[in-house]
């Protein structure tokens, strides 16, 4: 199996890598931060960047719970952000099969690789980060069908021409 990361910063001055980056990607891991999840929700990129990645055909998402150490490791808090975001991402089509929530601490380290010896472990038996992500599906690629391709970038030069960049979605390319 062989992963590639990408990361997309979600600030929004940062809007245009974050769509380069989605537009290659087959899944996502979005992160949200517990100590302030309704700015983020409601004024913030989280629901756009949710959307973006969904309408670029992403069907997978790690939900990545950060700051949880903050909230001191809050079970209530964890399930009020997983029931509101379950919901939304719901409604973009995301089947409840595809979405993994996980609490973490990025400061720490908590529950990224290995199982957290907080409170966390009191209440919380779901998988790390790197769990998650050993269990998410490798896509199904249609070789042999028509060429599809998601069109993310195009360059102009005065060398090559008309560049064109993205992701073979159907049917294959020889060069």
């Amino acid at each position: 199996k062989s992963i590639t990361l990408l990361d997309a910063p979600g600030h929004r001055d940062f809007i245009p890598n974050m769509i380069s980056g989605a537009t290659q990607a087959d899944v996502a891991v979005l992160v949200v931060d517990a100590s302030d999840f309704e700015a983020g929700f409601e004024s913030g990129s989280t629901k756009e960047h949710a959307m973006l990645v969904r309408s670029l055909g992403v069907s997978q998402l790690i939900i990545a719970i950060n700051k949880m150490d903050t909230t001191h490791w809050a079970e209530d808090r964890y399930h009020y952000i997983r029931g509101v975001l379950g919901h939304f991402l719901r409604t973009l089509g995301f089947k409840e099969e595809g979405l993994f929530f996980v609490p973490v601490s990025g400061l720490t380290g908590e529950n990224l690789v290995q199982q957290a010896e907080t409170p966390l472990a009191s209440w919380y038996a779901g998988g790390t980060i790197l769990e998650c992500i050993d269990h998410l599906e490798p896509p199904v690629r249609l070789p042999y069908q028509p060429l599809r391709i998601l069109i993310s970038d195009v360059y102009q030069s005065q060398s090559t021409g008309v560049t064109v960049g993205g992701k073979v979605e159907a049917g294959s390319v020889r060069l």
